[in-house]
């Protein structure tokens, strides 16, 4: 079976990485063979598909490429697609789209994030998001593009018809760094992401940290661990809301909360101290953090992320993290109850941790991958049958 993937460069190229680690197993079970062309030129993906002679094609966007030239490149993509089904995966934040008018023309539209309820998608929402929406009608952001509330340009109207189409796909936990790092291959992620002098001082560092141990001094720990790049608009309104609300903490607590920067290395070590761990939400409500928070055994926290579905869904409210409101009225009380239970946060911090490494263990995207086939009604024999794998969410 002949799999042509078609990534942008970037977050795109980044998705497809699960078929580069998982090609051996893909290859056993569907005799999958892919092959990876990295464009952001249009042109160039329709050359690629008009020779291409297989069975799937999976390719991306640009993300700043406007809806009519997509329409257009779907329309002649599909036209130049001789016998392979054609799929759109979106990997932009959100769970709306500006792309639904390509549906006619692809056989299946993956989304990394989607509205749990379909019904939403009849629906138009301020700044393209139900968060963003709530940001602004209690306040705490104008309805402006100066706020970065963008609402018609990141949503489109989805056909009631079109919805056997999609499918969600799967997110940021499956780049290879979230990968390398649930096979419990840290290091290896810390030298490839990290400036090599700031990774010396934190190896440094983790030196006099198990110095400290040995003779009965070791470093007091993080109570609660909150550090947040400030982009712009509406999502720096909101971190600095959190940021500001964990520093408000009484004093008797160890809190972390800044908006300083320290190195990729340095923060994975401050992070593997913290008995708490709080995510704001980026661009969308989920971040790279909250799956690196579970990793190292840090409670993480959130705001409720309940409304959207995606891939691995492994948050799952008082059992792998903790949601909080998004007025965040209950954000310090919930920290510091976790604080002051320790035992019950240990409960949550260890599913969470069985539920990330898990979901690699149990090498669930392979059954992803399973799903997307039946879905577009391709049956390849397979040549070796997986044990069923454990559900771990609903």
């Amino acid at each position: 079976m002949k799999v042509l993937l078609l990534p942008t460069s970037g977050f795109s190229q980044g998705s497809m990485y699960p078929f580069k680690h998982y090609a051996d197993e893909l290859k056993t079970r569907y005799k999958i063979e892919t092959t990876e062309i990295v464009s952001d030129d249009l042109k160039e993906k329709i050359q690629s598909i008009k020779d291409f002679d297989g069975d799937l094609i999976l390719f991306s966007v640009p993300w700043d490429f406007g809806t009519e030239g997509v329409l257009d490149f779907a329309i002649e993509a599909n036209r130049e697609k001789k016998q392979a089904k054609l799929v759109l995966f979106d990997y932009l934040d959100g769970n709306e789209s500006r792309f639904w008018a390509v549906m006619p023309h692809i056989d299946l539209y993956l989304k990394q994030y989607l509205h749990r309820d379909m019904k939403k998608y009849q629906q138009q929402f301020t700044g393209a998001s139900e968060f963003i929406q709530y940001q602004v009608d209690s306040g705490r952001i104008e309805n402006t593009i100066q706020e970065e509330v963008w609402t018609n340009l990141f949503q489109s109207k989805l056909d009631k018809k079109q919805y056997r189409k999609v499918m969600l796909g799967w997110n940021f936990g499956l780049w290879g760094r979230l990968i390398q790092l649930a096979e419990g291959n840290a290091s290896r992620v810390l030298w490839a992401k990290d400036r090599p002098d700031k990774r010396l001082v934190t190896l440094a560092k983790r030196a006099l940290d198990s110095v400290r141990a040995a003779v009965g001094g070791e470093s007091e720990p993080i109570d609660i661990y909150c550090r947040a790049t400030l982009y712009k608009g509406w999502t720096k309104a909101h971190r600095m809301e959190v940021i500001e609300s964990l520093n408000q903490m009484p004093d008797r607590y160890n809190v972390i909360s800044s908006i300083k920067k320290v190195g990729f290395s340095e923060y994975y070590r401050e992070m593997q101290q913290s008995k708490i761990f709080v995510s704001p939400s980026g661009w969308c409500e989920y971040t790279p953090k909250d799956y690196e928070a579970m990793y190292f055994g840090a409670l993480l926290i959130k705001p409720c992320v309940e409304h959207i579905d995606t891939h691995p869904n492994i948050l799952i409210p008082n059992e792998t993290y903790v949601a909080v409101k998004w007025d965040l009225s209950d954000l310090n009380e919930k920290c510091e109850y976790y604080l002051e239970n320790p035992i019950e946060r240990k409960r949550i911090t260890d599913n969470a941790k069985k539920a990330f490494v898990g979901y690699f263990e149990q090498k669930l995207f392979v059954e992803k991958i399973d799903e997307v086939l039946q879905k577009l009604d391709i049956h390849p024999e397979k040549t070796n049958e997986y044990a069923k794998p454990l559900r771990v969410a609903d």
